[in-house]
C-alpha cells in the first residue's frame, strides 16, 4: 500500500498501520515524515507538520502530535499555539480513535500526565498505533513512571512483529524501559537490536548511553559514542544530552576539561529548556568534583530569563534551581524562586500535586544547601521516595544523591569539634 492511500476497508492508514483522518494524502505523507524526523532526532517535525494542520480540516492528529510534544517540552497551559492545536484537534476528530487521542491531549493539557498515558495505552491496544505506544512512552518519562513505561513498552513490543514497519523503534524504547528497572542484559539485547535494524534509531543508542552509564562501563560507553560521533552529533534533537552523557564518562575519568569543552561547544546549542538543563547539570557536577567553571553559569541564567517554560515540568525547575543558586543576584533569580507556588490553579491536577508535594519542597532544599547543608539534606531524605515524580532518568537524577552527598560533606564532623 502506498504511504496516504485508501487501505482496503476505506480508511488511509500511515506507515505503521494505524487509522490517520485526512482530506489529502500529503497530510498523511507528512505525518509519516514527521514520525521519521522526530525518531532520528533531525529537521523540524513541527515544520512539516505546519500546512497540513492549517489547512486539512479532515486531520486531527497532527495538532494532536505538536500539542503532545508542546507540553512534554514544557509549555505553559495557556499558550496559545498548544490551545490553537486542542481546538483543532476537537473539531476535527470525527472517529473514535481520533477522540480517544483528543481525550489524552486534554489531560496532558490539564495536569493530569499518567490519565493521558494510559488513555494512550488504551488507543494502541485497539491497533498497531505507534504515536500512541511513543507519546504514552515520552509522558511516563516526564513523571518518572518506571513501571508504567515497562509495561506499557513490553504490550507494545509484544505485539509488533520483528518485519513490520517500527518494530526497531519499539524495540529501543523498550531498550530504555528495561533500562530503568535494572534489567540490563535485556535491555542490551534490544537496545542493540534496535540499532542493528536502524543506525540512526537515536533512541535507542540513547538507551544503551543510559545503560553504560548505570554499569559505570566507560569502554562501551566510549564505543557507542565517540566511535558513531559523527552520526549522532548531527541528530540535533537530541545532540546535546548525548554530548552530556559523554561528559559524564569524561567526569567519571577525572577529564575535566574535556567535560568542560563540551560544555562550551554545546553552549550556543542549548536553545531550548531541557538543553539548558543539560548544561545546568553538567556545570553543577563539576562544581561538586571541585572544578572551578568561571563565569559559565551566567550566559545559562541568562538564557532561561528568557524562557517561558517555567514552572510547568519538575525536571526543568530543578535545573532552573541550579542555576539560579549559583546566580542569586540575577535579575530573574527572585522571579524564578517566588513564582514556583504560583499558577497551581485549584490544586486538582497531577502536575499541582508533583509542584506542591516534590518540586517546591526539592527547590527549597537546593536553595538552601550551601548555608544550611543539615536541613537541604533533611529535606532530600523525606523527598527521596518521590523525588522520580520530578521526571526524567535515574542517570539523570542521581544529581541528586551526589548533591545530599556534598552537602553531607559541608557539614562539620562534631566529634573533630570536641576533640580541639
Amino acid at each position: 500500500m502506498t504511504l496516504g492511500s485508501p487501505a482496503a476497508d476505506g480508511t488511509t492508514r500511515d506507515r505503521f498501520g494505524a487509522t490517520v483522518e485526512a482530506a489529502d494524502p500529503q497530510s498523511v505523507e507528512a505525518w509519516n515524515l514527521a514520525w521519521k524526523q522526530a525518531m532520528h532526532f533531525v529537521d523540524d517535525p513541527f515544520a512539516t507538520l505546519a500546512a497540513a494542520n492549517e489547512a486539512d480540516e479532515a486531520f486531527a492528529l497532527g495538532s494532536i502530535f505538536c500539542g503532545t510534544y508542546r507540553v512534554l517540552g514544557g509549555a505553559r497551559p495557556d499558550d496559545p499555539a498548544l490551545q490553537q492545536d486542542l481546538e483543532r484537534a476537537h473539531r476535527r476528530a470525527s472517529s473514535a480513535h481520533a477522540r480517544g487521542h483528543v481525550e489524552a491531549l486534554r489531560h496532558l493539557v490539564e495536569g493530569n500526565f499518567t490519565l493521558a498515558g494510559r488513555t494512550w495505552d488504551r488507543i494502541a491496544a485497539t491497533q498497531p498505533d505507534f504515536a500512541a505506544v511513543r507519546f504514552a512512552h515520552d509522558v511516563y518519562l516526564h513523571v518518572g513512571d518506571e513501571a508504567r513505561r515497562l509495561q506499557s513498552s513490553q504490550r507494545a513490543f509484544d505485539s509488533w512483529a520483528p518485519a513490520e514497519p517500527g518494530w526497531g523503534l519499539i524495540a529501543g524504547q523498550l531498550s530504555f524501559a528495561l533500562e530503568e528497572v535494572g534489567l540490563y542484559d535485556e535491555a542490551e539485547v534490544h537496545g542493540r537490536a534496535a540499532l542493528a535494524d536502524d543506525p540512526l534509531d537515536l533512541w535507542a543508542r540513547h538507551a544503551l548511553a543510559h545503560l553504560y552509564e548505570t554499569l559505570d562501563d566507560s569502554d562501551k560507553a566510549f564505543a557507542l559514542l565517540v566511535d558513531d560521533q559523527d552520526i549522532w552529533s548531527a541528530q540535533d534533537g537530541l545532540a546535546v544530552h548525548i554530548w552530556w552523557h559523554l561528559a559524564l564518562r569524561l567526569i567519571a575519568a577525572g577529564r575535566h576539561d574535556e567535560a568542560l569543552a563540551v560544555h562550551d561547544a554545546q553552549q550556543p546549542a542549548a536553545t531550548t529548556p531541557f538543553r539548558l538543563s543539560d548544561l545546568a547539570s553538567l556545570l553543577w557536577r563539576l562544581e561538586l568534583e571541585g572544578v572551578d567553571v568561571g563565569n559559565r553559569w551566567d550566559a545559562l541564567a541568562d538564557r532561561f530569563a528568557g524562557r517561558p517554560e517555567w514552572h510547568t515540568s519538575g525536571f526543568l525547575d530543578l535545573h532552573g534551581a541550579f542555576i539560579y543558586t549559583r546566580r542569586p543576584d540575577h535579575g530573574a533569580a527572585d522571579r524564578f524562586f517566588s513564582g514556583l507556588a504560583e499558577d497551581r490553579s485549584d490544586g486538582a491536577a497531577e502536575n499541582d500535586h508533583i509542584f506542591t508535594g516534590t518540586v517546591e519542597p526539592l527547590v527549597a532544599a537546593i536553595r538552601v544547601g550551601s548555608t544550611e547543608p543539615a536541613r537541604a539534606i533533611a529535606l532530600l531524605d523525606e523527598l527521596a521516595s518521590r523525588a522520580h515524580r520530578i521526571g526524567g532518568s535515574i542517570a539523570q537524577r542521581d544529581i541528586l544523591d551526589l548533591t545530599r552527598t556534598h552537602y553531607e560533606q559541608r557539614i562539620p564532623d562534631t566529634d573533630a569539634l570536641e576533640a580541639t
